[in-house]
């Protein structure tokens, strides 16, 4: 009788067999020249991480590797965790801002979002926070989900969706009072309006909240560099914030003015956008209050060059530059405090291109390992994810990438990486 199981029992040793064969097929070994692990204050020499399926199992000088192992040999590179940026629009891009919203599908804003979410992560950024995609509906958080269901490639997303703001506040302008043009925000007004909006916003979804405290649409408090109005009471902000906690998530608050900022901070969000005009006592309230900066620089160098929105004009260009020049200012303010400052780019015309930020951090005046450090393991405490990415050690998603040089002699070698690895899969090996 027990013959009629004998095909069973063969079966099943087959299949177990071949399970074991698969695991043993999944363990690779990286042998790194120059190691960073995210948040130490050196770089390291010859070390070898062992990675098993999605997660880092060991990390090491004296792990032994097999003879017939999968090895990934990176020791003529620099080895670090792969970056997070933690202000990103993946769904916008290049060219007529209006256009996009008015004339373009939601379909056709995704399928941007695809390519754009590729070129990131080959770009070596592996986690973005998204801070909104305007007329975009939900297709960012479907891309969140489709990458997270390996059905396209890119980064680790914690999406926003869009931002909250009042009635009047940042819309698209210049249009006749009878078109109705597509909202690009979540209006809310008052204390109960702003819990309202954040719960919608947790029923979709969302991974965050981003508030506006200033919009430019609404009203420009100067002429010579880029201001707007204030655009809450700090009744509504306070209820948006402690609504946003309540339900276990975080706030970002896009951030021009000190004055705004100060309201921000009163309200205990978690980073503050920009940050354009903070003072340095302002930065050290932040630091007291554990509230992150966020300061994007690129994004203003690159409006003042024109290199986004092409020929602007003289007035224009002269409000540029002095923008660029004040938000210098404030982020060397920042760099004589304890404020912790992650690594945001907001450079949505250029996915790819994010480690250009690490460059302009270091040229303003922080030390690249501390730049290395705003990128990965502060990004990951920003985010909330440090116990699942941010750093290369045990039990850590192999979030990891490579390149030539030593970025603490040249931090700009980052922008140029020769290997992207995520949750273990090799996406670039150049």
């Amino acid at each position: 009788m027990y013959k009629r199981y004998l095909p069973l029992f063969f079966s099943i040793i087959i299949f177990s067999f071949s399970n074991l064969i698969n695991a043993q097929q999944k363990v690779t070994y990286i042998k790194a020249g120059k190691f960073f692990d995210g948040k130490s204050n050196e770089l390291e020499s010859n070390v070898v991480i062992k990675i098993n399926g999605s997660k880092i199992e060991s990390v090491g000088k004296n792990i032994s590797i097999a003879s017939d192992a999968n090895v990934i040999d990176l020791s003529n590179e620099t080895v670090m965790p792969g970056l997070i940026d933690c202000h990103t629009h993946v769904l916008l891009h290049p060219g007529d801002y209006d256009g996009q919203i008015l004339r373009e599908s939601y379909e056709y804003r995704a399928i941007y979002g695809v390519v754009n979410a590729e070129k990131t992560l080959l770009g070596g950024v592996t986690t973005v926070r998204d801070v909104g995609n305007e007329g975009a509906g939900f297709a960012d958080l479907a891309l969140r989900d489709a990458i997270n269901n390996g059905l396209v490639p890119g980064p680790r997303m914690l999406v926003a969706n869009q931002p909250i703001t009042p009635t009047g506040g940042y819309d698209l302008v210049g249009y006749s009072p009878y078109f109705q043009t597509p909202q690009i925000s979540y209006h809310a007004d008052g204390p109960l309006g702003m819990r309202k909006e954040v719960r919608k916003l947790v029923k979709y979804g969302v991974d965050l909240i981003k508030i506006y405290m200033e919009s430019y649409e609404k009203k420009q408090n100067s002429q010579d560099s880029l201001t707007g109005g204030i655009n809450y009471t700090q009744e509504e902000v306070n209820a948006l914030v402690d609504e946003a906690h309540r339900n276990g998530i975080k706030v970002a608050a896009h951030t021009y003015s000190d004055k705004a900022a100060r309201m921000a901070i009163e309200a205990g969000v978690n980073s503050i956008e920009h940050g354009l005009y903070i003072s340095e006592d302002t930065f050290k309230l932040m630091a007291e209050k554990n509230i992150y900066y966020v300061p994007t620089l690129l994004v203003y160098e690159q409006w003042r060059d024109s290199k986004i929105f092409g020929q602007i004009s003289p007035q224009n260009k002269v409000k540029l530059t002095n923008t660029v020049e004040k938000h210098t200012a404030s982020y060397e303010h920042a760099l004589k405090t304890k404020v912790k400052i992650a690594f945001g780019t907001d450079t949505f015309e250029y996915p790819g291109t994010n480690s250009e930020e690490l460059t302009l951090m270091v040229k303003y005046g922080m030390n690249p390992l501390s730049a290395l450090k705003s990128a990965t393991s502060v990004a990951a405490d920003l985010l909330g994810i440090e116990s699942e990415t941010g750093t290369i050690e045990k039990g850590k998603a192999a979030d990891i990438i490579a390149f030539s040089g030593d970025p603490l002699k040249d931090i700009s070698v980052v922008e140029k990486v020769s290997f992207v690895m995520k949750e273990g899969k090799v996406y670039l090996n150049n």
